[in-house]
């Protein structure tokens, strides 16, 4: 099987990551590379660096000539792709289209229902599935073969058909390093402020899954709870790869938790400093299970910035609502502990939680103004993700209409594209004035926001009168803010 797959126009990179611009995608390269090992030919178009619209991309397309067309689907890209792949299926009705990824995962049965252009999904990673569905089509592309293949959706009769989920991969080590050769990676310009300079970096993972069960978090559904981590000799392998084959200089472990098993991170550590790998690191913590120890042991070996959620200033909401039971001791210890070995922190809030109260969401600001000139802050409104518990609870308390599919526009939910992405926000308690207050307060004060420069995307992402109203709110209370604080 022959398989060409397409990064979209708009990449995959988070709004809140946006400035640090291009990264690679790593799920993309996974497949790719494993393709590549078992000798099947591959090819990979990146439309999002290399600038291609929807005829650039089917000139790729038709040039290649490949059996089978992939893509990688997250909830924030969704209806982007889902207009490519209606796209090519019209303009090439015999290639198989084929998805994986995030969304795949979490809403697939749905989405091979509502995109006819869909022919099948990968559920869960799909390094092994996708060898099985090319030995298939080596064999003839038999329809009813499918069924023999676990962590899939096909159609049959135009219902859609799950074979099962497929176990999660044990040992990682034999996997192949993602397949960023195939990619230009000079079109990648990310790169990663150390000591007031930009240093060019990318990205790589050590471990796949998260132990934790906050009550938003898709991963459990995706990766697992179950982690599985690389050997730390196959992690020092990767990174010496990176360096010496892309230049990198930083490195950002895209890991869900790097110290999920504290013995584990600190071999890690120790082999990085005996190796003298010279790179620094980025990485998401979780700070719990995190010590003054090994946050030094980590500053030795190159660890420059860390980050980890809060989410929510209140104990209670975090506690009972999110199922992450830190305390603000933990929060402030964290930040003064980086502050002394030199690392910079940031940290994630997140604000409308279930129950969350008025004076719950000041807790928040409260924390906020006390870290600001610590550590860097990063906040949103709280999204909601299919599958997670926080979705169940939406349907309850009717946030999401009974009959909601995520794979359809859908006017009736509340969304913020342009600040926040194509993703239903868990809006119940507070007014658009309070949320506009609330994530606007801290950052007009640090200059961390510009309402001027998002007008384009505001523009862009209009859909109907309730969203100018929205938007005009927000920005009322971005003037009020401003003009108080002259």
């Amino acid at each position: 099987m022959k398989t060409h797959l397409i990064i979209p126009p708009s990449g995959y990179i988070a709004q809140r990551w946006k400035e640090h611009n291009t990264m690679p995608p790593l799920g993309i390269l996974f497949i790719a590379a494993m393709l590549e090992k078992n000798n099947l030919p591959v090819k990979i178009t990146a439309s999002d660096v290399l600038k291609l619209k929807k005829n650039d991309i089917l000139r790729e397309i038709r040039k290649y000539d490949a059996d089978a067309i992939g893509m990688s689907i997250t909830t924030e890209n969704r209806f982007e792709i889902f207009d490519l792949l209606k796209t090519i299926k019209n303009e090439f009705p015999k290639k198989q289209l084929i998805v994986g990824g995030p969304h795949a995962t979490m809403a697939g049965l749905d989405m091979v229902t509502q995109i006819p252009a869909i022919d099948l999904a990968v559920i869960g990673e799909g390094e092994r599935t996708i060898l099985e569905v090319a030995a298939w089509h080596a064999a003839g592309a038999d329809p009813h073969e499918l069924a023999k293949i676990k962590g899939i959706i096909y159609k049959h009769d135009g219902q859609p058909i799950f074979t099962g989920p497929r176990p999660m991969i044990e040992n990682l080590d034999p996997l192949p390093f993602p397949a960023k050769h195939l990619i230009p990676m000079d079109h990648y310009d990310f790169l990663w402020p150390v000591n007031g300079k930009m240093l060019r970096a990318t990205n790589m993972i050590t471990s796949r899954g998260c132990p934790f069960n906050c009550n938003f978090c898709p991963t459990p559904f995706t990766w697992g709870r179950h982690v599985r981590g690389y050997s730390p000799q196959r992690v020092v392998d990767e990174i010496r790869w990176n360096r010496d084959q892309f230049g990198a200089e930083v490195l950002w472990f895209f890991d869900d938790t790097f110290n999920y098993h504290i013995k584990r991170t600190e071999e890690l550590c120790r082999l990085i400093i005996k190796e003298k790998m010279g790179i620094r690191f980025v990485a998401e913590v979780r700070i719990d299970i995190l010590s003054y120890d090994l946050l030094a042991l980590m500053r030795e070996a190159g660890v420059q910035y860390i980050s980890f959620g809060v989410e929510a200033g209140s104990e209670r909401v975090r506690r009972d609502i999110i199922h992450k039971n830190i305390s603000n001791t933990q929060v402030f210890q964290t930040v003064d502990w980086a502050r002394q070995l030199g690392i910079k922190a940031t940290a994630f809030f997140i604000f409308s939680h279930p129950t969350e109260t008025w004076a719950e969401a000041k807790e928040s600001l409260s924390i906020i103004e006390q870290i600001k000139d610590k550590a860097d802050i990063t906040v949103s409104i709280l999204h909601i993700y299919p599958g997670t518990e926080l979705e169940t609870y939406a349907k309850e308390k009717k946030l999401l209409p009974a009959d909601f599919s995520w794979n359809k526009l859908d006017r009736r939910v509340e969304t913020l594209p342009a600040a926040q992405g194509d993703i239903p926000l868990f809006k119940d308690q507070f007014t658009w004035a309070q949320i506009g207050e609330l994530v606007l307060k801290w950052s007009i004060g640090t200059q961390r926001v510009s309402l001027w420069k998002k007008i384009p995307d505001v523009l862009r992402s209009i859909r109907s009168g309730r969203d100018i109203w929205k938007y005009l709110v927000i920005g009322l209370v971005y003037m009020r803010i401003r003009l108080f604080r002259k």
